[in-house]
């Protein structure tokens, strides 16, 4: 397998994971709260890569790494993953998973613009006309016509804002994640990443009360619970593959391709039905994408 071709599989399982904690936090939203939910995940996920690296003897990486790169790998993932993810749970309680989803692909356009203005990359035909169809795409989503009264209006409107939000936390993420990952490996680079925002989001107070209700968690909720864990664990792991040898832009591009992932999920899982308008907004949304890439 080539470089290019691991880089796209990372960053693909990182969409298919990240599709499937969304799901199944959905499923828990009654019991625990969005930074509940984040804070529990990432804490248990976190320690579970870092102890895994150090088993599989990545330990020495870890400690010869650079200051200035630890210090940029928290940084990253405080405001990608502590700040963008825990906002975008809030987003998705009032949008829906799929809606909310396609929303927040508007990450990619800002990595692709702000690639174009800071960096000087080349504004191709491709790229306007990806940038055009992913406009399009998302717009099919957040112009629908609204169900519910003027709450649920209101509501809807705190969401995209929320997702939107999340979606200029997930960019900076990852331009800063590029420069590290030229000096360690993806599995060092999450090892060293995700311990730390767990450890600062259960020091939150909205993540109070986590501890008392997941001890509360029982049959199938203990089961989703245990399954978010597994899947936060693994799903930084591909994402930084993803970037690492696929590139930012390509990276960052199909990671954001989940609401592929998400109509079907939310079918089986949630049973509930996307709207036409919502599926034809995310098909479009991803080619949008797919040509940005």
């Amino acid at each position: 397998m080539n470089e290019l071709a691991l880089g796209i599989g990372g960053a693909l399982g990182s969409a298919a994971t990240w599709a499937l904690i969304c799901i199944l936090a959905q499923t828990l939203s009654g019991r625990l709260s969005s930074a509940g939910i984040n804070a529990f995940r990432a804490l248990v996920g976190g320690l579970v890569v870092f102890v895994g690296a150090l088993a599989a003897g990545y330990g020495g990486e870890i400690v010869r790494m650079p200051l200035w790169v630890a210090l940029t790998l928290w940084a990253s993932i405080l405001i990608g993953y502590a700040g963008g993810d825990t906002v975008f749970f809030l987003g998705m309680q009032h949008l829906g998973v799929t809606r909310a989803h396609t929303l927040s692909m508007v990450h990619p356009l800002m990595s692709t613009v702000a690639g174009i203005v800071l960096f000087g990359e080349v504004m191709t035909a491709m790229r306007a006309a990806g940038i055009l169809l992913v406009v399009g795409g998302v717009g099919l989503i957040v112009t629908g016509q609204s169900e519910g009264g003027a709450e649920a209006s209101r509501l809807r409107r705190r969401g995209m804002w929320l997702v939107l939000a999340a979606a200029v936390a997930w960019t900076v993420g990852s331009v800063m994640l590029k420069p590290p990952l030229q000096f360690v490996s993806p599995v060092t680079a999450t090892a060293v990443r995700s311990p730390l925002v767990g450890m600062a989001l259960w020091l939150t107070p909205w993540a109070r009360g986590t501890w008392q209700a997941v001890r509360m968690t029982r049959g199938r909720e203990a089961v989703a619970l245990a399954a978010i864990c597994l899947f936060s664990a693994v799903s930084p792991i591909l994402y930084t593959v993803g970037i690492k040898h696929a590139g930012v832009a390509i990276g960052t591009v199909l990671s954001t391709t989940s609401p592929l992932f998400t109509i079907p999920l939310e079918i089986a899982v949630l049973g509930r039905w996307p709207t036409r308008r919502t599926v034809l907004g995310a098909m479009t949304t991803v080619f949008g994408i797919s040509l940005m890439g």
